[in-house]
């Protein structure tokens, strides 16, 4: 998987205005972080682009977005089923874990007053190992990491982080897991499973292995042509053939 990274601020769309109480200074710049977390995950895990606005928009039209704090937890379960993944909302640490070792991307809501945030943000998990949770934060210039050594950042302001699990422990509020099946991996159908059977008992009608039919017979005098045919036993379409042959040949 190529993790996709987008930051909340990106001049882009830092300004985009995301409110439903039409205040422009209520930005995805300064709110933003859940609706940037799915598209995160969103482009990650399939492979196509989903921008921060558009998951805004989709926040906004369908009532996610509340009036002073934030997005609403309604949004991933919503926004998930209208593209396509699927979500599943838990609490507990060790389901998270078990998500990412699967492949899974999860976004965590976390408190306020914490190491990632004063009042509320929303973040995404990507990888678990060593005690550390590997972290894509929206927030790509936090300055509430603390220096505790909980927080461990790679190259500075890039986004990517990792924490100690404590900090989960004390501080998340709840984790949702997307996964991603692609139309090669979706199970069947059980109109399509009909249809397949169907195809397949088709299939093995056409290979089956026949004798002559009557109308062969009686245009040729006989099935094997007088002993010219060792075994006259061809499927459907293999006598059709042999009789066109025949003809052409008078």
């Amino acid at each position: 998987m190529n993790l996709v990274y987008y930051s909340q601020e990106d001049p882009r769309w830092r300004n985009t205005m995301y409110s439903v109480i039409r205040d422009p200074k209520q930005t995805i710049g300064l709110a933003g972080c859940g609706p940037t977390s799915f598209a995160m995950v969103f482009s990650s895990l399939t492979g196509r682009t989903l921008l921060p606005p558009e998951a805004a928009k989709f926040a906004v039209d369908h009532g996610h977005r509340t009036a002073d704090s934030g997005t609403a937890w309604s949004l991933f379960a919503d926004i998930a089923k209208a593209y396509g993944l699927t979500c599943r909302q838990v609490c507990k640490l060790d389901d998270t874990k078990k998500a990412l070792a699967t492949g899974a991307l999860l976004i965590a809501s976390m408190k306020g007053g914490g190491h990632f945030t004063r009042s509320g943000h929303f973040i995404v998990l990507t990888g678990a190992h060593g005690g550390l949770i590997d972290v894509m934060d929206p927030n790509h210039d936090n300055d509430n990491y603390k220096r505790d050594g909980l927080i461990i950042e790679g190259k500075k302001n890039d986004g990517f982080v990792s924490a100690k699990e404590s900090v989960f422990v004390s501080e998340a509020r709840s984790y949702w897991i997307f996964t991603y099946l692609s139309e090669e991996d979706q199970p069947m159908t059980k109109e399509e499973k009909q249809a397949f059977y169907e195809l397949a008992a088709r299939v093995v009608k056409l290979e089956e292995k026949v004798d002559a039919p009557d109308w062969f017979v009686k245009e040729f005098g006989s099935a094997d042509l007088g002993g010219l045919i060792h075994e006259p036993q061809f499927t459907a379409e293999d006598w059709r053939v042999l009789t066109i042959g025949l003809r052409a040949r008078r």
